[in-house]
């Protein structure tokens, strides 16, 4: 199975299916360096595909600040849309949306007020915001 890329998730499964074919001979033995040299060298530009096509087609969900989190979590708990937590925090709705997006930084009286009528962590605070 020769190709440069990955078209299609068939092709895409195809390749997997081949994959799994070359752990199993190598783990079959102990070892998947007791593999010769050519099955070695065709699960490593095999791997190299499927790394490709699922960087594009199954990428990582972008990790979420644990601070921003914390905020979404007490908001869900209390039932407060994003103006009502604005308003509890003292600052304004555009505000609110540009810190939950994480665009715009925390400051010292918005951390206060985070701790105070949110109850978040100080600790998460200081080492999140």
């Amino acid at each position: 199975m020769k190709t440069n890329n990955i078209k299609t998730e068939k092709e895409y499964r195809e390749i997997c299916a081949a994959m799994d074919v070359l752990i199993e001979k190598g783990t079959k033995p102990g070892d998947m360096e007791l593999l010769t040299n050519e099955d070695k060298s065709d699960y490593m530009r095999l791997s190299a595909l499927v790394r490709q096509w699922e960087k594009v087609h199954y990428p990582h969900p972008i990790p979420i600040n644990p601070l921003i989190a914390q905020i979404q979590e007490r908001m869900a708990e209390r039932n407060l849309k994003q103006r009502d937590t604005a308003r509890l925090l003292g600052i304004d709705e555009a505000r609110m949306s540009e810190i939950l997006r994480g665009k715009k930084p925390i400051g010292m009286r918005l951390a206060k007020n985070l701790r105070k009528c949110l109850q978040i962590d100080a600790d998460i605070i200081l080492d999140f915001a």
